[in-house]
């Protein structure tokens, strides 16, 4: 059981550097689970099923993803910064895509400070507003008018009948 022997020397090690902490400062700085994976010798998926074998762990790296995305975002401006009046176009394309890959990731980790939701527009006609409201309108009156005509109906049915009573 090599495997085993791994993920406690894994665990160990986490355990010896700070944990939940260490843990946190490496995910939130921006580091990567593959990166840190690769630290261990091993894959970035037995790595990452190790450490969420710990429900502390596993916590932490939730909320530091949370924080990492500041990380991934401010790196992206340092990668445009670096950029010049001399750099060549293949520099800035190269830029561009690293930068949007941290921003899809940023958005990734934290929905709600970088997400792409989708915009919802509303359009409202006052034209359309106002037909439905004219809409609305008639066919009150129509059923007004369809009880007028029942009641004058029913009324000239019981004058008939007195009549003829009679």
């Amino acid at each position: 059981m090599a495997g085993r022997k791994l993920r406690r020397t894994i665990l160990a090690d986490i355990a010896k550097r700070g944990g939940a902490e260490f843990l946190h400062e490496e995910i939130a700085s921006g580091k990567t689970i593959t990166q840190l994976a690769t630290e261990y010798g091993c894959s970035r998926q037995y790595f990452s099923t190790s450490i969420n074998e710990v429900p502390e762990y596993a916590g932490v790296l939730n909320q530091a993803r949370g924080e990492a995305a500041d990380a991934l975002v401010e790196q992206g401006l340092e990668m445009v910064d670096k950029l010049s009046g001399e750099s060549s176009a293949a520099d800035i394309a190269a830029t561009r895509e690293k930068v949007q890959w941290r921003k899809f990731m940023a958005g990734s980790y934290n929905q709600a400070r970088y997400g792409n939701r989708p915009q919802t527009n509303v359009t409202i006609s006052v034209s359309d507003m106002h037909l439905d409201a004219l809409r609305k309108v008639n066919s009150d009156i129509a059923a007004i008018d369809d009880e007028d005509r029942q009641r004058e109906a029913t009324s000239i049915e019981a004058d008939y009948k007195d009549v003829t009573d009679d």
